[in-house]
């Protein structure tokens, strides 16, 4: 069950921008693997002087925070050195980096990041060289390397195995998530207890490599958007069907006509949505679901903005000033019209996957929380986004789905990558 619901049912502040230390050409540069394994990885140690670099401007050239500067580099380096497809999935169907050795990333924009390389695979002087290209200078003391315990190989085929859905013969009816974890260097998969049979959960279980965990799983699917200005992102958007929320607006390539953008799982071409009393489109395309869990909507007015007035966000509502994917760490925001809007959700892979009866979304973010719920049924369509300053937001993805569910309030959130949507859907965030 995807997450919709059924009806009827820093900013840098006044900052001044700093020039960094940058390490001196003697100073160590950790970027080689330490030639012991490491069989569980734990997250980076931060002391308190790398901790406050990581807070201040990367450079007087470059006002981002360093520690956002050094986890957009890793992913950047991480990408350049694997073929991407026009969606910027990995045309090897393998985790981010893992066909060129990389297990993964630990970290986050407050502690610097470590990096899990087998070294048995990786051509680690084409790493170095990625690194060096793509990640400041500034950052590289925060920047450390430990070597696998287990071969990119061996947790490759784990990956497939998960991904055939043939471990038992109800297999391809089980609602599940999957994403590698550097941490313990497994395919973490959730499964959906209430759904799973006892046989087709022990025979998950049995999967080398693979650490299979039973819970809630679900795609989960502002109350009375008006299309005066245009119509806004976060809405609460209702079809015959289902509540689900609208993501934010967009500007086709091909035609230049503005549209919105919510989750595919939400509703197939013709489906009419309306926000509270107010027309607010209906769905023109949904291609290639459940692969990509991505749906355009047409037929209305849409502005700028995106709603992000809750309990989670200072703002009320912010314009859009773009549109990226995040990098590993990075902190986050989701707008779904029913938890309004939730921030200090943290990314932690955009290589996870979710599957169902419909089949499988791929390449998705996941990102928690703290434990603590990160998004709720009715939800799914909404903008995940992070604040560039008080009144801004740059659109990251959107939500479409949740694990570690009870009663529709879900501790993980699953997002589409905003270049998954913009390549998919032939489209750009509309900027105000």
């Amino acid at each position: 069950m995807r997450l919709s619901a059924t009806v009827p049912l820093l900013a840098l502040g006044s900052l001044s921008l700093v020039a960094v230390a940058v390490p001196s050409a003697s100073a160590p540069v950790p970027l080689a693997a330490s030639s012991v394994a490491v069989c569980n990885h734990s997250d980076p140690v931060t002391s308190a002087e790398h901790s406050e670099r990581l807070s201040q401007p990367t450079s007087a050239s470059d006002p981002r925070p360093l520690g956002q500067a050094l986890g957009e580099g890793v992913a950047a380096a991480m990408r350049s050195i694997e073929t991407l497809d026009a969606t910027g999935r990995p045309t090897s169907g393998l985790p981010y980096g893992l066909s060129a050795g990389i297990i993964g990333v630990l970290g986050t924009q407050d502690t610097g990041y470590k990096v899990v390389l087998d070294d048995s695979v990786v051509n680690e002087k084409r790493y170095q060289a990625a690194v060096r290209q793509h990640v400041p200078a500034a950052g590289m003391p925060m920047l450390t390397v430990e070597r696998s315990c287990r071969s990119a190989r061996s947790i490759a085929a784990a990956w497939k195995a998960v991904g055939a859905r043939a471990w038992s013969p109800d297999a391809a009816k089980t609602t599940f998530t999957a994403d590698l974890d550097p941490a313990s260097e497994n395919i973490v998969v959730e499964y959906d207890k209430a759904t799973t049979p006892a046989a087709g959960a022990a025979a998950l279980g049995k999967l080398a490599g693979v650490s299979a965990v039973p819970t809630g799983v679900a795609r989960l699917s502002r109350f009375n958007d008006t299309p005066n200005g245009g119509h806004w992102g976060g809405a609460r958007i209702t079809s015959a069907q289902k509540n689900c929320t609208a993501g934010f607006s967009v500007v086709r390539r091909s035609t230049k006509a503005r549209a919105s953008v919510t989750a595919g799982h939400c509703g197939g071409p013709g489906t009419t949505w309306r926000s509270g009393s107010h027309y607010y489109g209906t769905t023109s395309v949904r291609t290639n679901y459940p692969d990509y869990d991505q749906a355009l909507l047409t037929g209305s007015s849409y502005g700028p903005k995106i709603w992000t007035d809750g309990p989670g966000d200072s703002a009320d509502t912010r314009t859009v000033k773009g549109g990226s994917d995040p990098s590993v760490g990075t902190s986050v925001c989701q707008s779904g019209s029913f938890s309004t809007s939730l921030c200090g959700i943290t990314i932690r892979s955009l290589s996870a996957k979710y599957c169902d009866p419909d089949g499988c979304t791929t390449y998705v973010i996941r990102a928690t929380r703290n434990g603590q719920t990160a998004i709720i049924g009715g939800d799914s369509g909404g903008p995940v986004y992070t604040r560039p300053s008080g009144t801004t937001a740059t659109i990251r993805g959107m939500a479409f789905a949740g694990s570690g569910c009870a009663n529709s309030r879900c501790t993980t959130l699953y997002a589409e990558r905003y270049a998954s949507i913009s390549g998919h859907l032939g489209v750009t965030a509309l900027t105000g």
